[in-house]
């Protein structure tokens, strides 16, 4: 995946707060944009360790109303250096005990809030921390690993007894989010067990369980394949691939979101060649006739219009690339003044693309990029950033806005002169 940015560098779910906090965060890094953005820092930072403190009260409102405002938070860019080793401790074991024994939407917006600080650290440091230490900013500290080994077994257990379906969506993109940031740099231990966990929801009845399920094995799947070049005699396990192979059975769900996080799964299975044509000839076959078929779909009567072209559009490019031809290319803005886009062009970085934006939101730019030269987590052990001569492009544009200009200057004159006949 590659971020193209002009030579002048500068910078789904939704927001669950709101607060003195919102608003563009892509003020100019000179004169006063340069406070304003500070100003936003030091105002997340206050949170967070306010949060570090409320979020142990035994009143459930001030745990729910604290755990909104680590959310508004963290959905906006804090610098890793900002939030010390103590402030993390105390948020994740605050969080934890709300996943654990809070009621259902205190659960959620504790796991949204973990997954999130997860994408905010990194994968952190592997140094254990001993008690007495005095907190170094030049040292990146626990991240997404020790998020990661404190909540993995909460949220298996919501996976495996919980009723409640926005629950259990909840688990599954917070465990998705987490070993995603904490296997990007390597640490495979926790991968096979993630992945067995989110199967094992994707069981459950729920059309939109099940989509969720799907997307979040993709996600975490889309992590091993570095893995297993760097050992040579490893395969993938054979339940991946037994996943992998009744991922076809959801293309025919009444669940337009599970046919296609379904698609999306399969086209990253066979790109990755955990499904091949030698050994899974006839599946792909299936597949790619039911891809045909929903790619040629007719609306029906009463068929939502925007996710029903999406589907269409989704499973003609996994119709082109079933027959031989390459992923489609997916760009987004990743600049708030449109000088850089973020180009994918695997069905890997397709669907982490897709996924991030849709957990970050409003997020997704502040935390892909950071601000005013602050190095965001997802930039270099997600994203490849590659600089990009936009010369050209702007050149294209300057003529084009003379052009306009030159044409309505055309008009008026035209319009001055009539008025005078």
């Amino acid at each position: 995946m590659v971020l193209g940015k002009s030579i002048r560098r500068s910078n789904g779910h939704a927001s669950s707060s709101s607060s003195i906090l919102d608003g563009d965060d892509t003020s100019s890094a000179s004169g006063g944009g340069m406070s304003i953005y500070y100003q936003k820092i030091n105002q997340r930072v206050a949170v967070l360790e306010k949060v570090a403190v409320s979020v142990h009260e035994s009143r459930a409102s001030t745990r729910e109303a604290a755990l909104a405002s680590l959310v508004g938070a963290l959905e906006g860019f804090v610098p890793v250096h900002s939030i010390g080793w103590h402030l993390r401790g105390e948020i994740v074991r605050g969080c934890c005990a709300s996943i654990k024994k809070g009621a259902a939407k205190e659960a959620r917006l504790a796991l949204r809030a973990v997954a999130l600080l997860a994408v905010t650290l990194g994968p952190g440091s592997k140094r254990r921390i001993l008690p007495a230490e005095t907190y170094n900013p030049l040292e990146p500290g626990p991240g997404s690993k020790k998020i990661m080994a404190e909540t993995f077994p909460l949220v298996s257990r919501i996976l495996e007894v919980s009723a409640d379906a926005s629950l259990v969506i909840a688990a599954l993109e917070s465990l998705a989010v987490v070993a995603f940031v904490d296997v990007a740099a390597e640490n495979m231990d926790d991968t096979e067990a993630c992945i067995g966990a989110v199967a094992g929801a994707a069981r459950k009845t729920s059309p939109h369980v099940l989509a969720a399920a799907v997307s979040a094995w993709t996600l975490v799947l889309t992590t091993t394949d570095g893995w297993k070049k760097k050992k040579a005699a490893a395969s993938f396990p054979t339940a991946w691939r037994d996943t992998a192979a009744h991922l076809a059975s959801p293309l025919h769900s009444d669940s337009r979101a599970a046919r296609m996080a379904a698609g999306e799964a399969l086209a990253v299975t066979i790109e990755m060649k955990l499904l091949t044509r030698d050994s899974n000839g006839a599946l792909i076959s299936g597949v790619a006739a039911r891809a045909s078929e929903l790619a040629n779909e007719a609306a029906g009567a009463g068929v939502g219009k925007a996710t029903f072209v999406e589907q269409k559009e989704l499973f003609k490019s996994i119709t082109t690339f079933l027959a031989g031809g390459k992923a489609p290319a997916s760009s987004v803005r990743a600049s708030s003044s449109h000088h850089g886009r973020l180009t994918a062009s695997t069905w890997t970085d397709i669907v982490r693309l897709n996924f991030l934006r849709r957990f970050l939101g409003g997020g997704f730019l502040p935390h892909l990029q950071g601000k005013m030269g602050e190095e965001a987590p997802l930039i270099g052990q997600v994203f490849v950033v590659k600089e990009v001569d936009m010369a050209m492009d702007h050149k294209k544009k300057v003529e084009k806005q003379r052009t306009l200009n030159r044409e309505r200057q055309i008009v008026s004159d035209l319009k001055h002169g009539s008025s005078h006949v």
